[in-house]
């Protein structure tokens, strides 16, 4: 008969198994919570950051005024897509200032309240203004362009036909500006009257004069301070026409009928504005291209900007460049923003620019005074001392151009009639005759067996005959060559500088260098230079280019 299994004994759920399944439910339980608490957290940010943590910041941006319209309709663009970054809710408040007064409020390191909040984005007229201000640490990067303008000249019709005609460059202009229209075809309209209002477009056309004359572009700190770029930046700008238009817009020229009763034929202006304004045509200067206004983004660093303002500025930066923003300027009459940066001379030169530009110089006149005694005819390499100098004279002369002053004096122990110098040839401008006659002087002059010299007599003699024939609107100057000094005049240090201090007129000053070659120098004579505001140079040698070269910039350099 069948029989049933005890309840003891019975087959039951195995407990392994029942383990198992427990644990892979709490796996999925625990893989799913922490999906949830992943998308709840994101979600939480997402809302977090919607709802401007870290709170609202606002981005102080100055512009110029010649770019402002675009660049606040850009702004108000900007701020209705309700930008967000690193959790604060950004609005960006644009303050227009021009760039002079921004520039000039940074550089001194004291913020003036009149301009609006300190920036932590700076949009210049050029990159020139940004170098000009430049405090080490304030400007983050190269700033980027966001627009361009070429500055070209505005003038009459009539004007732009005859310069184009004559293909006249940059370094044309002062020529014209102190010479007349006739030798361009327009009789009676006298020499060209160009106004230089303060501002930036003036400058890029007198740094673009100055790199047309010195070859160097961007124009260096050697180029702007040339004998050569100094005369012709004041050539164009002493006696220019006053214009009180300090954003150099052609107002003068709307309407003006182009000729001789003009107040003013020319004056630089940007494209933009000269389409803005109308009334006169566009002149861009033969074989060279033209300066540019890049209207440059300057990211600024300053104790102000926090960094969340600091990214936000690069941001919005990047933001006028992308193409809808950039059509906003190419609609107000700007061409695009430059796909590298300007190149921009340094501020030495921009400063030296500006100086010549405040107080034009209309060359150099120098008289040199030459020692000629034996220490002058000591040997230096294949030559002697003497004759390398006259070598460096005659090689600046070619440099000097006509308008440029010079005369020679020579002295040594005693000369003819008892004096202690000898006038080679007076001091006048170098037109082509007293060139010639300088030149055959020059060459007739010889070392003397004198060991000694009268340098302090010679010395004052040559002083107060530069400050008697002193020369307007140039830089006078006295340059001494010396192998010594061995001064064995009654004149001692002491007396020498009373007489000169007695003898100079502030009203027709007188520079005096010193080049001593081989010599000891003295005191005396390192004192004058530096009481005259000149320079002091002590060589071992004759015999290479420094000693020509001190030479060179003593004569040429206002």
């Amino acid at each position: 008969m069948g029989t049933h299994r005890s309840a003891s004994s019975s087959r039951g759920v195995s407990k392994g198994l029942v383990a198992s399944v427990v644990a892979g439910l709490l796996l999925v339980a625990a893989v799913g919570g922490w999906f949830w608490l992943s998308g709840h957290s994101a979600s939480s940010d997402r809302s977090a950051a919607g709802e401007c943590v870290e709170g609202e910041t606002t981005l102080a941006v100055t512009v110029d005024p010649e770019i402002a319209t675009p660049v606040r309709t850009a702004a108000e663009r900007y701020n209705a897509t309700e930008p967000n970054v690193r959790d604060h809710c950004v609005s960006v408040a644009v303050a227009v200032q021009p760039s002079a007064a921004v520039m000039g409020a940074f550089a001194s390191g004291k913020w003036d309240p009149r301009l609006g909040p300190q920036p932590a984005l700076w949009i210049a007229d050029s990159s020139r203004s940004v170098e000009q201000m430049r405090v080490p640490g304030l400007v983050e990067g190269a700033p980027a362009s966001i627009a361009s303008s070429p500055i070209v000249l505005a003038v009459p019709e009539q004007l732009r036909k005859s310069l184009e005609q004559a293909k006249i460059g940059w370094s044309d202009l002062p020529r014209l500006q102190q010479g007349s229209l006739d030798e361009i075809g327009l009789d009676g309209w006298g020499g060209l009257r160009m106004a230089v209002p303060a501002g930036d477009n003036t400058l890029a056309a007198l740094l673009a004069v100055g790199s047309n004359v010195s070859g160097a572009d961007p124009l260096d700190d050697e180029g702007a301070h040339s004998g050569q770029v100094v005369s012709a930046i004041s050539r164009l700008t002493a006696g220019a026409p006053r214009s009180d238009d300090n954003s150099g817009a052609p107002a003068s020229l709307v309407g003006a009928p182009g000729g001789a009763s003009d107040a003013i034929h020319a004056t630089p202006v940007t494209e933009q504005q000269l389409k803005a304004s109308g009334g006169a045509t566009a002149f861009r200067p033969d074989g060279a291209k033209l300066p540019v206004a890049d209207y440059p983004a300057a990211v600024l660093t300053g104790s102000w900007v926090d960094r969340t303002q600091n990214l936000i500025a690069g941001i919005f930066a990047e933001y006028l460049r992308a193409p809808e923003q950039q059509k906003l300027f190419t609609d107000n009459g700007f061409e695009g923003a430059l796909p590298t940066p300007a190149p921009v001379p340094p501020r030495s030169a921009l400063d030296q620019v500006k100086s010549v530009l405040a107080n034009p110089v209309l060359g150099v006149q120098s008289t040199v005074l030459l020692d000629t005694s034996a220490a002058m005819g000591a040997t230096d390499g294949s030559l002697s001392r003497l004759n390398n100098a006259l070598g460096a004279l005659q090689s600046t002369m070619d440099t000097m151009p006509p308008n440029f002053g010079l005369g020679v004096w020579t002295y040594a122990g005693g000369q003819g009639g008892g004096n202690p110098y000898q006038v080679l040839s007076e001091t006048a401008p170098l037109d082509q005759q007293h060139r010639t006659e300088l030149l055959e002087s020059l060459g007739n002059v010889t070392a003397t067996s004198s060991s000694t010299d009268r340098t302090y007599p010679a010395l004052e003699a040559a002083y107060r005959s530069a400050v008697t024939g002193h020369a307007q609107d140039r830089s006078n100057k006295l340059l001494l060559i010396t192998g010594g000094p061995n001064d064995d005049s009654s004149i001692s240090g002491d007396k020498l500088i009373s007489d000169i201090t007695a003898a100079t007129d502030p009203a027709h000053p007188v520079r005096i260098d010193v080049i001593v070659v081989g010599g000891q120098g003295t005191p005396t004579l390192q004192t004058l230079a530096q009481q005259t505001g000149g320079s002091y140079t002590r060589l071992a040698t004759s015999n290479d280019l420094t000693f020509g070269t001190a030479i060179n910039q003593a004569l040429t350099t206002p």
